[in-house]
């Protein structure tokens, strides 16, 4: 990627400000409060858009920061070229951070519906290729970079999976699943498991009871002759019909059977039924336990997979770390040695020597070499510019020039170098690089 021209409307000091680019190596040369800085974060603005913050910090970010001060539209427009095609992007801030329109630079045909994206976000760019005395040094969110784009395997140049991202929202599906109602309704169940019981062996006793009292009520009194006479002697002189009593007194117990049986038969449905909501609800709590088991299992592999992508990454870094420290340093320091968390030690022909024993000079270099580093592995299809704003101010001249000499000869970026210092023109001048210089 190489930006080409830059055209600002309005930002900050600039009003109506233009200039284009014709070298690998721009140098940015202005005083202070000339608009180094401003002129940076314009084309950083110009790629990655300019977000408002909320609440008390927007009263400090940078979209309050650089909002004109000499009239114009708080935006402009950027030329650069990206695989072989030229483009032209044009922006206007003050209609938010997502705003923009799109142009083939060459015939100024609008690329509508166009998708335009890079493989880094901004801030991933702004710690790797973007560099400011202040912030060489990295800290959390270099690592959280590292850390994110090391999770990211590469299906091909022009999709990733990102792993990280996967893993996130395979958790946030387990706990979508563990919250389903059907764990609740179990334990519910479960609670009030005591009061499905009904008497199954005093409902079989009025069952075998009822079976009797109606086979004894279907059966007819085998009398011989002398107690049908009795009989009939009974109730020709108004006596008691003892097989009527006896029958009246089985209607009446049969009665008091199937009342109490009904009751125990109620309880009975009622205890099926919920012994089947429990079987249904219990099947369905297994389907759920086993898609959760199912998404471990698809969690563990991905994790087994970033670690091991991060391990080979790891190494990669530290090969392309002890290379460009070892050019920046003429061989001084030939290899480093990187853990997570950032710390490194360098090998300087003898022993490893930890970074806090090293100069503040020598640690902004190696800085240096692990942004570069993070940058070509990383994200090697955007090969965004290299953004350096006064970036060497702890250098002596040795440094800056072996330093200098390695990003003309061994990196394919273009390289904007903002700075106040003479000196390093001078270098420059002496060293026989070639750059092309814009006075601020």
């Amino acid at each position: 990627m190489k930006i080409e021209e830059i055209n600002i409307d309005g930002f900050g000091k600039f009003h109506k400000y233009h200039c284009q680019t014709s070298g690998k190596l721009e140098v940015f040369y202005g005083k202070n409060e000339s608009g180094k800085t401003t002129l940076r974060k314009f084309m950083i603005a110009m790629l990655f858009g300019l977000e408002k913050s909320r609440g008390l910090a927007a009263r400090y970010d940078d979209f309050t920061r650089y909002q004109p001060v000499n009239g114009g539209i708080y935006g402009g427009s950027m030329v650069f070229e990206k695989d072989g095609i030229r483009y032209k992007i044009m922006r206007n801030f003050a209609q938010g951070q997502t705003e923009y329109r799109i142009f083939d630079a060459d015939t100024m045909e609008e690329l509508k519906g166009k998708e335009y994206f890079f493989e880094s976000d901004k801030q991933a760019f702004e710690n790797t290729v973007s560099m400011t005395q202040a912030e060489i040094r990295t800290g959390r969110e270099m690592k959280e970079v590292l850390q994110n784009s090391m999770a990211n395997l590469r299906s091909s140049k022009d999709a990733a999976i990102d792993l990280r991202k996967a893993i996130d929202h395979l958790k946030a599906r387990r706990r979508q699943m563990r919250k389903d109602s059907v764990f609740a309704q179990i334990d519910n169940l479960r609670r009030q498991q005591g009061s499905w019981q009904y008497d199954a062996q005093t409902l079989n006793e009025y069952e075998q009871e009822e079976r009797e009292i109606r086979k004894r009520l279907r059966q007819k009194r085998k009398l011989t002759l002398l107690q049908k006479i009795l009989l009939w002697f009974r109730k020709l002189f108004g006596g008691e019909d003892e097989e009527r009593i006896r029958k009246i007194e089985l209607r009446h117990r049969l009665e008091i059977i199937e009342i109490e049986k009904a009751q125990l038969m109620q309880q009975k449905e009622e205890a099926d039924k919920k012994k089947q909501e429990y079987e249904i609800l219990l099947g369905q709590k297994r389907k759920k336990e086993l898609e959760i088991h199912e998404i471990e299992l698809a969690m563990k592999a991905i994790e087994e997979a970033a670690s091991q992508v991060q391990k080979t990454f790891g190494q990669e870094l530290n090969e392309k770390i002890s290379e460009i420290f070892c050019d920046m340093t003429n061989g001084k320091y030939t290899q480093v040695v990187m853990d997570e968390n950032l710390s490194m030690m360098v090998y300087d022909g003898f022993d490893h020597v930890d970074m806090k024993y090293l100069s503040n000079a020598t640690v902004e270099q190696l800085y240096f070499a692990l942004r570069l580093a993070s940058a070509d592995l990383l994200y090697e299809n955007d090969a965004f510019p290299l953004f350096l704003d006064d970036v060497f101010g702890n250098y002596d001249d040795e440094r800056l020039a072996q330093t200098m000499q390695y990003l003309s000869h061994h990196t394919d970026r273009q390289i904007f170098l903002f700075t106040g210092r003479k000196e390093i023109l001078r270098l420059l001048d002496e060293k026989e690089i070639l750059y092309h210089l814009i006075s601020l």
